[in-house]
């Protein structure tokens, strides 16, 4: 299955981006947090923030007797 990705935030420059990409960052105690800044708009001209963070696997196992 592949990630699935929230967009976070549009901005008008990378340096907004990157900004807020470092605050995001900074808070994640886990390092689990991927951040990734992508140009989108007319041209490219605006930048995209998008965020994944993985769900733990769940803990379905069955206890053998």
């Amino acid at each position: 299955m592949s990630k699935q990705w929230k967009q976070i935030k549009i901005v008008e420059t990378f340096e907004e981006a990157d900004a807020l990409r470092a605050k995001m960052l900074e808070g994640d105690t886990t390092t689990m947090l991927e951040i990734k800044i992508r140009r989108c708009g007319e041209e490219g001209e605006q930048f995209k923030v998008k965020s994944y963070y993985p769900t733990p696997p769940p803990n379905n196992k069955k206890k053998k007797k």
